[in-house]
């Protein structure tokens, strides 16, 4: 007699946490899903919710009945707060997290550094730590930082990250895992390579879903090169932030419920069980784009590359705004335009040639035979 194998696709990680938030991590060990829930719960606002000492802990039931969504700044609140939300209520009500401690909660922008930079620590039931850095959260500084890491050897929030892990696993000898959606996949990279020696022999595995890569200079290093092993990379199917710059190891592409831009959020990336549902490819789409940037990072010096991002975000900061979300009310056109007349001439050349690098590259990837 032959019986049929049950096989259970999960949309995505709040599934996860209804059909195997009961099972705990002696019977199902951490995993890739694992990594990408505590990745995402960092863009939780946990302002006076979790102190940002690593000596003070709390539980992730006890921290859910000190936060109220309704005091979070609207300006703070990113395209997926109502789904956070969510995620913090069946974290809370998890048995699989009901032994884990939240500590060490930062959260800081400065806008002379170009630096939006936040991190969480857990400890788990298992005895392990997690640490999990931020992605870009909407506002205008974050997004130059991840076009700061296109020319510069080390960003601000590079730095931070790597301060960050060292204060966070200073005591103990237990296991280390490091992870991050979008920018904060790099960070959690980048730290794992330049944190203490001490620090980064405990740590077993880093995860980074749909981050940006690093320079040259960063994946031909004798310590990228150490730690590649250890490094868990995933990619939506159109993904753009995620194939920026190098990786030094093909990405595993996640299936997603949606198109476009929005495959880049986590509540749309599939599973099945404990696992992503794994594509053989990145789509057109985002393989044309990709190639398009691409091309034009390669083409660029460092200076050019600093020219164009200077001279960008000096148009998007024109009407005055915080995020990108108010940079798309029409009301914001008119400065935008003036501030495109007003750039020093060097500036506008770059930007002309820029775009133009974009659209050549763009039009020979979607014309290439495949």
């Amino acid at each position: 007699m032959f019986f049929r194998q049950e096989v259970i696709t999960l949309a995505n990680i709040l599934d996860y946490l209804d059909w195997r938030g009961d099972v705990p991590f002696s019977a199902d060990p951490f995993n890739e899903i694992d990594g990408m829930i505590l990745s995402q719960f960092c863009y939780v606002i946990l302002d006076g919710v979790v102190s940002d000492k690593f000596d003070e802990e709390i539980s992730f039931a006890d921290a859910y009945r000190r936060y109220d969504p309704e005091q979070v700044d609207t300006k703070r609140r990113i395209l997926t707060f109502e789904q956070d939300n969510l995620l913090f209520r069946r974290l809370a009500e998890s048995r699989r997290y009901r032994g884990t401690t939240l500590r060490g909660y930062v959260s800081d922008t400065e806008h002379t550094e170009d630096l939006q930079f936040s991190a969480l620590t857990y400890r788990l039931c298992d005895g392990s730590g997690f640490a999990a850095f931020r992605g870009t959260d909407g506002s205008v500084v974050g997004w130059k930082e991840d076009f700061n890491l296109s020319y510069m050897q080390q960003t601000a929030g590079q730095q931070r990250a790597i301060e960050y892990v060292n204060a966070a696993f200073s005591d103990g000898d237990y296991p280390i895992r490091l992870g991050g959606h979008s920018k904060g996949g790099n960070s959690a990279i980048y730290s794992s390579l330049y944190c203490d020696e001490g620090i980064r022999r405990r740590i077993t595995n880093i995860y980074s879903y749909d981050g940006p890569g690093f320079r040259d200079e960063v994946l031909t290093s004798e310590i990228y090169q150490d730690m590649l092993p250890r490094i868990r990379s995933f990619v939506p199917e159109a993904s753009i932030v995620g194939m920026l710059l190098g990786s030094g190891s093909d990405p595993r592409i996640v299936k997603t419920s949606v198109n476009g831009i929005k495959q880049h959020y986590a509540y749309y990336w599939e599973i099945r069980r404990n696992r992503f549902l794994i594509a053989d490819r990145l789509k057109r789409s985002g393989d044309v784009i990709n190639k398009a940037i691409s091309g034009m990072l390669s083409d660029f010096s460092d200076t050019e590359r600093e020219i164009f991002t200077d001279s960008l975000f000096e148009i998007l900061k024109a009407p005055d705004k915080e995020t990108l979300k108010e940079l798309t009310k029409l009301s914001s056109y008119p400065a935008i335009i003036k501030a495109i007349s007003k750039l020093r001439p060097e500036q506008q050349a770059v930007m002309k040639e820029a775009f133009k690098k974009i659209a050549q590259n763009g039009t020979g990837a979607l014309f290439k035979p495949q």
